[in-house]
């Protein structure tokens, strides 16, 4: 266990973490704050002299403002220590377990202590490495997420400075779906501490979980992701953008149509132009399975090392992306990445959805233990 950081200097973590994020992330802390009733921006509804919350801003358009005094009032620590539970990570990589006993009574016995908003109190400590890390864990409805927070600098060209920043790593159990999410984000402009490295850090959490919690752990199989998604009935959610290797060794990442669900370049318009000219076709037999045995071929001699699935919401701005990668992180995982783009939902409630819909509908299964 590491030495404890004072309170000013570790307040400062927060501050930098949070003022790096993305006007996007920073409007959406600024409606949590309003929401949770902790900043106001009306003057006759501010706090009183007995009153803790809500602290009054007179300026709602100034969110780094917001974000400076907030972070650095330890009043809100634990805020910000929920946003880093509930928040969207830009990567995932999902793991299927298998437990003695249920994730909470593991959590429980392993003396990994729980997350209350309200009675928290960190013990300031910030390792630069996982295996060095305190965890502590939250009950999000019947799933439960562990976190972990480690310590990153990185020089800052602009300012010509080091600036340390938090940068928690997140496990989250699926209880119902029997699969885990290592969430973690992307390192800011390569950090000069240990650790940096994404594969270590998911290969440091794949060990906690093994020799803390003692549950078995298994390899997402994604063998038969593509032909899955397209053959779901929901039609909400669609393969829009796939890299295609030929055995020849070309390739070419493949868009489909805006109007065209599933077809795709090349291969998918060319086995179109077959069944839309079945009469023409048939009158050429042997060109036609001539063609057919060549697609079949390219399909199945072709490696396809990443997919762009689009999840579309009646209400666009609720919209998102994933871009899933297969065999990354030295060949050993597949890799979620979550982009937002002009999504408006940067919660965890759309990583939630993702994972449950590749688990439900066959997408992933489990496979090979680890």
């Amino acid at each position: 266990m590491g030495n404890a950081i004072d309170e000013a200097s570790f307040l400062g973590f927060y501050r930098d973490s949070v003022l790096n994020y993305s006007v996007a992330m920073k409007t959406a802390i600024r409606q949590k704050l309003q929401d949770a009733g902790k900043i106001t921006f009306d003057k006759q509804t501010s706090l009183t002299d007995t009153d803790q919350f809500p602290i009054f801003f007179p300026d709602k358009g100034n969110i780094d403002s917001i974000i400076s005094r907030t972070t650095m009032n330890s009043e809100f620590s634990n805020f910000y220590e929920n946003w880093e539970f509930i928040k969207l990570y830009k990567y995932s990589v999902p793991l299927f377990f298998q437990a003695s006993n249920s994730i909470g009574e593991l959590l429980k016995e392993s003396d990994v202590q729980e997350f209350k908003e309200k009675k928290y109190t960190s013990p300031r400590i910030l390792p630069t490495e996982l295996k060095d890390a305190i965890p502590i864990y939250k009950k999000i409805k019947n799933n439960f997420a562990i976190k972990f927070v480690l310590q990153k600098s990185y020089f800052d060209i602009a300012n010509t400075t080091q600036t340390d920043y938090r940068y928690p790593v997140i496990i989250y159990f699926d209880i119902e779906a029997n699969v885990s999410e290592i969430r973690y984000d992307a390192f800011k402009y390569g950090s000069t501490l240990a650790g940096n490295n994404y594969e270590e850090i998911v290969n440091q959490c794949i060990e906690w979980l093994k020799d803390k919690l003692g549950i078995n752990l298994f390899n997402c199989d994604h063998k038969d992701t593509i032909d899955k998604i397209k053959d779901e009935n929901d039609s909400s959610v669609k393969i829009y953008k796939q890299m295609m290797e030929l055995s020849s060794g070309g390739s070419a990442e493949l868009t489909a149509a805006q109007d065209r669900e599933y077809l795709l370049p090349f291969v998918g318009e060319l086995r179109e132009l077959i069944n839309e000219n079945t009469d023409l076709f048939d009158k050429s037999p042997d060109i036609k399975q001539l063609l057919k045995n060549y697609l079949d071929d390219k399909e199945q001699t072709a490696n396809y090392p990443y997919i762009y699935v689009n999840w579309v919401q009646p209400i666009a701005s609720q919209s998102y992306i994933v871009k899933i990668t297969f065999d990354y992180l030295q060949g050993k995982y597949t890799v979620l990445q979550h982009l937002t783009g002009t999504c408006k939902d940067l919660g965890m409630e759309r990583m939630n959805d993702a994972i449950k819909y590749l688990c439900k509908s066959s997408s992933f299964t489990k496979g090979a233990e680890i």
